[in-house]
């Protein structure tokens, strides 16, 4: 009967989940951007989002080689306020709002094309030059 509240609150009660949506609510981010920003890895950052995609919390865009993740535009008002609470992120906002959406995705992707840095490097570098 209530297996839909217990999934959405156990999808709320990791940390990590709440710092994503609470990143989310600067922009969309893609899987990569995410990683960049967090101390889990890829496969974990994967699933998080799984997570929170099957709570209803969060939507997804493809594009390309990537998915975008976004807070869902629908929430109830009180999932809303939830989200809206959450503490701040300052570092990770601020890398965000400095680097548009598919923008580092695109610099990961040439990078390895090329020989360059690894992707993981490419984005700490741009963590790094905003205080991470």
């Amino acid at each position: 009967m209530y297996e839909e509240e217990a999934e959405l609150y156990r999808a709320l009660g990791d940390p990590i989940r709440l710092r994503i949506l609470a990143l989310l609510r600067v922009r969309e981010a893609c899987v990569c951007e995410l990683v960049a920003l967090l101390p889990i890895s890829q496969p974990a950052v994967s699933q998080h989002l799984r997570k929170l995609r099957q709570a209803g919390l969060v939507r997804e865009r493809r594009q390309k080689y990537w998915t975008y993740y976004a807070i869902r535009d629908d929430l109830p008002p009180v999932l809303r306020e939830i989200v809206a609470r959450l503490p701040r992120d300052e570092d990770g906002e601020a890398w965000l709002m400095a680097n548009h959406v598919g923008a580092t995705c695109d610099s990961v992707v040439q990078a390895a094309a090329t020989g360059a840095p690894a992707p993981a490097e490419i984005l700490q570098e741009g963590v790094s030059a905003h205080g991470r």
